[in-house]
C-alpha cells in the first residue's frame, strides 16, 4: 500500500501525483520546473549527509511512482511528468555527491 502523503519534491504528494487534482496542464509543468530548479539550487548547501539523506527519500519515491506506471486508471502523462522532474532531481544530486 502506498502512503499518499509521501513528499515530492516539497511542495507535492504522492496524492498530488496520483489523484485527479493538481489537473495536468502547462501551469503545473512550470510550477514543477521552477521547484526543481530551486531545489537544485539549494543542494549547493547541503551536506554530504544531508545529500545522501535527500537521494535516499527520493531514490524511495521513485520507486513508488514506478509501481504506477501503466496503471489504467491513472494519469499516465501526469505520473511521467513528475518521474521527468525527479529523474532530473535524482541526477543532481548524485552529481554534487560523487563531487564532494
Amino acid at each position: 500500500m502506498v502512503n499518499l502523503e509521501l513528499k515530492v519534491f516539497e511542495n507535492y504528494t504522492m496524492q498530488d501525483i496520483l489523484g485527479e487534482a493538481p489537473q495536468l496542464s502547462k501551469k503545473l509543468e512550470e510550477e514543477l520546473d521552477l521547484e526543481t530548479k530551486n531545489l537544485i539550487k539549494n543542494l549547493e548547501t547541503k551536506t554530504k549527509n544531508e545529500l545522501q539523506s535527500i537521494l535516499l527519500h527520493h531514490t524511495k519515491v521513485k520507486q513508488e511512482i514506478t509501481k504506477f506506471s501503466g496503471a489504467q486508471a491513472l494519469n499516465q502523462a501526469k505520473i511521467e511528468m513528475f518521474h521527468i522532474f525527479l529523474d532530473k532531481y535524482i541526477f543532481q544530486i548524485e552529481s554534487r555527491l560523487a563531487q564532494s
